[in-house]
């Protein structure tokens, strides 16, 4: 009986979907078909170097940082809405599925500063990444996660700054915390939004530093200006 009043509860009490504002537990069913994961390579432009040399680290989004998958994001990580985690986890793992080749995968979600996490009182993405993993484990994929990285020093907020910025800002920002589970698996970086690559690409050198090169990156989505191809291969 529980199981029903709850959501009845909140219903009353006012729940909206997240993508349009109408009375939902967490999305309605039109914004739910809107944000199906179509999985695409999304490469960033300028391309950093990290991510091409010495081999390619190929990143993969489910789907585009614009309209209902945007606002779907913002409540879900800055108005703290975590029940949308049940929601994005499905776009993460299909993400993640572009790179599943038969061999055990371990997903390192890039560190979540001491400051967000303070902020929304968890760490959002290593909570994705995890529901991910038993979403990949239910059709046969052997996913765990492993929080490899951790904060290095303190940095700056990253809204507004551009792709030379961004990169300047992540420079050392992570280090290794542990490497345990990472051998014999495919190392995937994840995240939840691809702007200009210089969180992955961070989290990808350090990972390379350690011996341990990922083989793709993860997310959720790519922003819109980001076009989809094959980087240029330049020394």
């Amino acid at each position: 009986m529980r199981e029903l009043l709850v959501p009845a509860a909140d219903l009353l009490l006012g729940a909206q979907c997240a993508g349009c504002g109408r009375p939902a537990l967490t999305l309605c069913r039109a914004c739910g078909g809107a944000i199906r994961p179509v999985p695409e390579v999304t490469w960033p432009r300028p391309c950093p170097r990290g991510l091409r040399l010495p081999t390619r680290v190929t990143p993969v989004a489910a789907g585009a940082n614009a309209d209902v998958l945007r606002r779907v994001l913002v409540a879900w990580k800055e108005t703290g809405n975590t029940r949308l985690t049940a929601v994005l986890d499905h776009l993460l793992a299909a993400s993640v599925v572009e790179h599943a080749r038969g061999r055990p995968v371990v997903l390192v979600p890039v560190p979540t500063s001491r400051r967000s996490k303070r902020e929304r009182g968890c760490d959002l993405v290593d909570e994705l990444a995890r529901s991910a993993a038993r979403l990949l484990r239910q059709v046969g994929v052997e996913a765990r996660v492993s929080q490899a990285l951790a904060p290095a020093r303190a940095t700056a907020d990253q809204v507004g700054l551009d792709a030379a910025a961004r990169a300047r800002n992540l420079r050392g920002a992570f280090r290794l915390r542990t490497d345990r589970a990472l051998p014999g698996r495919d190392v995937i970086v994840v995240d939840d939004i691809l702007t200009t690559g210089a969180t992955v690409s961070e989290a990808v050198r350090v990972l390379t530093t350690a011996g341990h090169r990922p083989f793709g990156i993860a997310v959720v989505a790519a922003t819109p200006r980001i076009p989809v191809g094959v980087p240029e291969h330049r020394g």
